[in-house]
């Protein structure tokens, strides 16, 4: 006979911390921090070698049946011998270092590579320079390169933070003279270096000229050198720059434009770059659908909301989720929940606080999130419940809701909603940016039938009204506005287009209009190859899209994808059946 019970190994490791429990059957105590762990020699020496030398060498503790261990907390200990004694590892996030440091102590391998993996996980703005300093103690150099990288990912916030200022002169060269610190400027580097010197002047200002080897002196603007040439004088020593000659990678940013459709599932966000007609892709968290994303004036982009299908595909499940986009990693970090789950919520960013405005059940509520203190709260409603076709934009110190319930304005120094003009025509699915002091509204979408006959109409906020611009009205399936540069674009599609079309005579309703500011009209653009972004055939099939315009590095976002790649999501499979499958690479042909 030959048989295998599966559950004995368990049912043993069960019945031993039973015995562990009752202090039945052990052998030895542990005396940690004035606590007595009861324990069993066997399940200790199995389980870490510290404790496999100890109880078979020649040591006195080999005989003792009580043992004090030094340099182990009593609450990572507990820890350990839970792990030991059933394979599960569980702990407080304020006791993972503490349980790392007892790992690497009694050489549980287990229990200190999952705790490296938890800290690397749970890295941000508040923790990452204090795990840098802890891993670097530890000689975990993967955790070094990990807290290392995402300091870098964060600089700007990273260097306000006290432990930034704690850090040792070794790890500081190491961080300022990385390729990819994300700043705007060499110059935010050097003032990063000047805040850690100034916090210990008397002992830190003879590190001036080491730190001075980091900085790149063919991109510090004039008045930086100057300030930094006038505090050499009191090092005594001249100061050599880097001898490199090119721009960090993290301050190699471009403008693209971001295309938002409204649909219920995607898995990515297109990202364009209109100087090479690029095409890259941000990853969407939990696949969503018919969520909202701003972008703060320093580029930083937040996503909130949205929906997410169950997983037989019946039920869709609204989010109270909030994201903030990492450039340098390419990946989303959740934020603070929202009050309340909201669908297609307008989401716009005004003076340090990111706004979220209806969406929710009540069509209504509206509720702020600080960054700085990862906290949402509720304020003021829209005095009328809105649909979740809305669009919100900021001028000024205001926020304006625009719907086809009507407009309505938010000040923030009053802390109130009032009511403005609406509309000269009603929108069904309004699309708005501020351009040169007015808001501009068009209608973005056209019936699934056919396109529509409609005006782009500007709000001018001195006077409280909105007229039309341009001389005469536009025809158009799809409609999106573009601010790309100092002007203002608008992109229309004529006919709703399918990707096995990509190649057809058939494709030939793509017009586009630059604003002319002066004369307040819509000039057809002839010239339009450069303007017009690979993506059109990609939202031209689906509802409501708008374009969000940042500043970003292309390297971070990786390879460039292919029109083909944008169709063959896993929610469009069915519907792009028929493609050839070509990439089109005259794909502006038809223009």
């Amino acid at each position: 006979m030959d048989v295998t019970n599966k559950a004995h190994s368990n049912d043993v490791l069960r019945e031993l911390n039973e015995q562990r429990k009752r202090a039945e059957l052990t052998d030895v105590v542990l005396e940690v921090e004035g606590r007595s762990f009861p324990c069993h020699r066997a399940v200790l020496a199995s389980c870490s070698p510290y404790f496999r030398t100890m109880f078979t060498s020649g040591y006195a503790e080999a005989k003792q049946e009580r043992i004090s261990i030094q340099d182990v907390s009593e609450v990572a200990m507990a820890t350990i011998l839970d792990y030991a004694y059933t394979g599960c590892l569980q702990t407080e996030p304020d006791q993972v270092q503490a349980v790392m440091s007892a790992a690497r102590f009694l050489q549980v391998d287990f229990v200190g590579r999952e705790a490296a993996v938890y800290m690397e996980d749970h890295l941000d703005v508040s923790n990452c320079t204090d795990v840098l300093m802890y891993a670097d103690m530890l000689g975990d150099f993967g955790l070094v390169e990990a807290s290392e990288s995402y300091a870098a990912s964060r600089f700007k916030q990273v260097v306000q933070q006290p432990s930034f200022l704690q850090l040792s002169l070794p790890l500081l060269q190491s961080m300022l003279n990385r390729e990819d610190l994300l700043t705007s400027s060499e110059d935010d580097i050097v003032q990063a270096a000047l805040r850690w010197i100034e916090f210990d002047q008397e002992e830190r200002w003879q590190r001036l000229p080491a730190l001075c080897r980091s900085f790149r002196h063919s991109f510090i603007s004039p008045n930086q050198l100057l300030e930094l040439e006038s505090k050499c004088l009191s090092t005594s020593s001249k100061l050599v720059y880097s001898d490199s000659t090119t721009q960090r990678l993290g301050q190699k940013q471009t403008e693209m434009q971001i295309f938002l459709r409204d649909y219920d599932s995607q898995r990515f966000l297109p990202c364009c770059d209109l100087s090479t007609n690029g095409i890259y892709t941000i990853d969407i968290p939990d696949n969503l659908g018919s969520f909202s994303v701003t972008a703060t004036p320093d580029d930083e982009l937040y996503l909130a909301g949205g929906v997410s299908n169950s997983r037989n595909g019946q039920e869709a499940i609204r989010q109270r989720a909030l994201y903030q986009y990492n450039h340098l990693l390419n990946t989303w970090e959740q934020r603070c929940d929202m009050i309340a789950p909201r669908e297609r919520c307008g989401l716009v960013y005004l003076r340090g606080y990111i706004y979220a405005i209806g969406g929710d059940d009540t069509k209504g509520a509206v509720e702020r999130y600080d960054p700085s203190r990862d906290v949402w709260t509720s304020i003021p409603p829209i005095p009328q419940p809105l649909s979740s076709e809305l669009c919100a934009v900021i001028l000024d110190d205001c926020i304006y809701v625009i719907s086809k319930e009507g407009c309505y304005c938010f000040s923030t120094k009053e802390n109130t909603w009032n009511k403005i003009a609406d509309m000269r025509k009603q929108p069904l699915h309004p699309q708005a940016v501020t351009y040169h002091g007015s808001i501009y509204c068009v209608d973005c979408d056209g019936k699934e039938v056919g396109p529509i006959r409609t005006w782009v109409e500007i709000y001018n906020p001195t006077i409280g009204k909105w007229t039309r611009s341009g001389h005469r009205s536009l025809t158009f399936y799809k409609a999106t506005l573009m601010k790309y540069g100092e002007t203002l674009y608008l992109i229309t599609v004529l006919r709703r287009l399918y990707p096995w079309e990509m190649n057809t005579s058939r494709q030939s309703g793509i017009l586009v209009f630059q604003f002319k500011n002066e004369t307040g009209t819509w000039l057809n653009v002839n010239d339009k190859r450069w303007l017009v972004p690979r993506v059109v055939d990609w939202w031209s099939s689906r509802r409501r899209t708008g374009c969000l315009t940042v500043r970003m590095t292309p390297l971070f976002l990786g390879d460039q994808c292919t029109n083909e790649d944008l169709w063959l999501t896993s929610d469009e499979e069915e519907e792009s059946q028929g493609s050839d499958g070509s990439d089109s690479e005259d794909y502006l042909s038809y223009l």
